[in-house]
């Protein structure tokens, strides 16, 4: 008898178990808190995706498989929120872009990413954002010929190719196992209970199925405590990133590093696919370039665009350089909470926003999208030119610098 109810006991629990993973895998694919499965969006319910911002590194490589752009915005958070692929200036030649900017990852996984979201499909153009930080560091140990590609990294695993340009073969079964995995975790409930509370917060940070961020968490925090905190929070970042000693772009060979092999070798991918890349330097605002004068790495920044312009023209890619002083990353660090020392172009000095992509993009590509600008936003690097934009430049910085003190 007592085995009886045991026995029945342990059925009804395993009944109530099963169908509470059902539940919660029903209302997390309903919901996709992260915008992994591609469910449709409804207003009110699961548009805004607040959570998506913590899982970009999982859900954006699925995002972009599904998304079958033409064309391709690359690189981290920069050109993530100061790129729209919505813009109007896209033609639809060109149409779908997706943002595949991924927030704080390094150059590697950046160009593993592209790799992944160009192999067996109908991209065009990439635009790829590349920025200086991402190639500076302290531990540069070039590998030897033999070792290139590097050591298959954990998340590799779940990218559509490998490294040396072979299908994975285990790409569907990771896929699934992803899925399974993120349905039935209770963290996924968690974030989809919080995806449906948010819905009516306009401001809520937010991920748009074309991969874009609109940047929204921004604006109460302006409003509220004023521009001047976020400056004051990214610059102290700023200046703890370039404080650290030896740091350098180069690696011990004294003429490469994994970076810069990474981007060489997603360029040779790319010219055998005859799909065109744009290489662009993203803007910074001039406190952010006195940062990096400040701290003596302003000769490796110059060693950093000549590398960039050599890989660029052995692979036939454009370099735009957006970093170069201008009116527009030149406005006066806002100094307290009022609505008037907002800045236009920038949200903080790392972060452009995107009326600056869109002269950008105007810039790269004028005839989709005639601008007259008085003053040019960036300068088109050729081998011709780029001793003289690096004196200027030079020049332009060692002035601000001697002001400043």
């Amino acid at each position: 008898m007592i085995n009886k109810t045991h026995s029945s006991y342990l059925k009804r629990f395993s009944i109530v178990f099963l169908l509470l993973i059902l539940a919660f895998g029903g209302l997390n694919y309903l919901i996709d808190p992260y915008g992994l499965f591609g469910t449709s969006r409804v207003e009110g319910l699961s548009k805004i995706k607040p959570a998506a911002a913590t899982h970009l590194r999982l859900s954006k490589p699925y995002q972009v498989r599904r998304y079958q752009p033409k064309t391709l915005i690359a690189g981290n958070s920069r050109p993530e929120m100061g790129m729209d692929p919505a813009h109007a200036c896209w033609p639809d030649s060109f149409r779908p872009v997706y943002n595949l900017g991924l927030p704080g990852v390094g150059v590697y996984r950046q160009a593993r990413s592209i790799q992944h979201a160009i192999y067996n499909s109908d991209v065009r153009l990439i635009l790829w954002g590349v920025d200086f930080s991402d190639f500076l560091s302290t531990r540069h140990k070039a590998p030897e010929p033999g070792q290139w590609p590097p050591a298959q990294q954990t998340y590799e695993s779940n990218l559509v190719v490998t490294a040396a340009g072979e299908e994975n073969r285990h790409y569907r079964v990771n896929t699934l196992k992803t899925y399974l995995e993120t349905l039935i975790s209770l963290d996924t409930t968690s974030d989809s209970l919080m995806t449906i509370l948010q819905q009516g917060n306009q401001y809520s940070s937010n991920r748009l199925e074309n991969g874009f961020n609109p940047a929204k968490d921004y604006v109460p925090i302006i409003r509220n405590e004023g521009q001047q905190v976020l400056f004051q929070q990214k610059m102290g970042e700023i200046e703890r990133r370039f404080s650290r000693p030896g740091q350098s772009v180069l690696g011990e060979a004294g003429n490469s590093s994994k970076q810069f092999r990474s981007l060489a070798y997603l360029l040779n991918s790319v010219d055998k696919q005859k799909t065109q890349v744009y290489l662009f330097i993203n803007p910074y605002h001039v406190e952010y370039l006195r940062a990096i004068h400040s701290k003596g790495l302003w000769e490796q920044f110059e060693q950093w665009k000549l590398r960039l312009l050599a890989i660029a023209d052995q692979h036939h890619a454009p370099l735009w350089d957006f970093s170069i002083i201008t009116p527009y990353n030149s406005e006066p660090a806002p100094a307290s909470a009022t609505a008037a020392d907002e800045l236009k172009w920038f949200w903080e000095p790392a972060h452009y926003k995107q009326n600056v992509g869109s002269l950008m993009l105007a810039s790269m590509v004028p005839g989709w999208c005639q601008k007259n600008l008085e003053t040019p936003v960036g300068v088109k690097l050729n081998s011709n030119n780029i001793d003289s934009v690096l004196k200027i430049e030079r020049l332009k910085i060692g002035n601000i610098s001697t002001k400043v003190k």
